[in-house]
């Protein structure tokens, strides 16, 4: 219910705001709308589906709580934790669920979301290249004029020049192909109606021509590599095991791929943020005596808020490469786990937060 009335508002705010674009963009806008918010449901699901969690579990908890049933349960001689298991085993089956839509789903729709909205670009021959990637690496420079779009890298990339530079950056060799295809077994591009330029020794001019149906190149530049600059450098359109293969090439410059290492962590630490966030929502909503669960709900609506605040500080040190990525996406997760436990332990001792803070004061154990 929690999630299915705000992904209903997300919907409907974004409409409003896109409305105008579907209306003078496409003959058919009510079609065209409804086609692209089904499209959007799983990058919709992947921003909304942790603390949708939370709320169902703090809004079924504090039911359960406010007529006493958890007092009930708990004088059967079950504890709080036992009785929570069942909300424990749906919270890790919401978290994998979850990691499929971050995995490829989500960035695949936030990719079509670029293309639908953005992108206004003609379907012209004569047109420049709409793709151009530099590899430091190996010396090349691509420039594709119909590249595949980034959820599908396995299809070809068609008219496409590959310019091939020496170590003094000079111009030695140009390849000039209909069309480019990745063999991910062999890793081995395989290109079509190609002219191969060699380029004089004074690399003013063109020395030697040839052309082949068909010709075969170790080169060691990956289709993913090639495509993402086209998505205009979107990490959030890059799936989890691309971003993986990305940052395992060594590809790209080192500011890009420590980008690149902490989006991969962030999108690991965030499948058991789900789990986190239930951990947090049980002992904020229930309670054992007579008063209302209000205040320890507001508790951890604001914890939660906080929480993505936490997510957009410390990543951003982690691409600054202040801290080690991996720590800088796991330490909003390990904080929560630790105030979930004190409140745990709080709420078992059967005292309120005001409570625990004035037995402080006066010197309490």
């Amino acid at each position: 219910m929690c999630t299915g009335i705000l992904l209903l508002i997300y919907i409907l705010a974004d409409f409003t705001d896109n409305m105008e674009r579907f209306r003078t963009r496409f003959d058919d806008p009510v079609l065209q709308a409804l086609r692209f918010y089904c499209s959007q449901l799983p990058m919709f699901l992947y921003q909304i589906l942790p603390y949708t969690l939370m709320m169902g579990t703090m809004w079924c908890l504090s039911k359960l709580s406010g007529t006493c049933e958890i007092t009930g349960m708990m004088q059967s001689g079950r504890s709080l934790l036992r009785l929570c298991m069942p909300v424990f085993l749906f919270a890790v089956i919401v978290s994998m669920v979850y990691g499929i839509f971050g995995f490829h789903w989500a960035p695949s729709a936030s990719l079509y979301r670029q293309i639908i909205l953005k992108q206004e670009q003609a379907d012209d021959d004569n047109a420049a290249p709409s793709l151009i990637y530099r590899s430091e690496t190996y010396k090349r420079i691509w420039r594709v004029a119909k590249p595949p779009t980034i959820a599908n890298p396995g299809d070809p990339l068609r008219k496409l020049i590959v310019e091939q530079f020496d170590s003094d950056s000079r111009l030695v060799r140009q390849y000039i192909a209909e069309q480019a295809v990745w063999n991910k077994q062999a890793a081995t591009w395989t290109f079509s109606n190609v002219y191969v330029r060699e380029m004089a020794p004074a690399y003013e001019r063109a020395q030697d021509d040839r052309y082949e149906t068909e010709l075969v190149c170790d080169f060691g530049e990956k289709p993913y590599q090639i495509i993402s600059p086209g998505a205009g450098g979107r990490i959030d359109a890059m799936g989890t095991s691309m971003l993986y293969e990305y940052i395992k090439s060594g590809a790209g410059s080192r500011e890009d791929r420590a980008k690149k290492r902490t989006e991969w962590h962030v999108r690991i630490a965030k499948v058991f943020s789900c789990l986190v966030l239930v951990l947090l929502a049980i002992p904020s909503s229930v309670t054992f005596q007579r008063r209302g669960t209000m205040k320890g709900i507001g508790i951890a609506v604001v914890l939660a808020a906080f929480m993505l605040f936490l997510y957009s500080v410390f990543p951003s040190l982690g691409e600054a490469g202040l801290i080690q990525a991996w720590i800088s996406a796991w330490i909003p997760n390990v904080l929560y786990v630790i105030i979930s436990i004190w409140l745990f332990r709080k709420n078992l001792a059967h005292r309120s937060f005001k409570e625990w803070v004035q037995a402080k004061i006066k010197g309490e154990s």
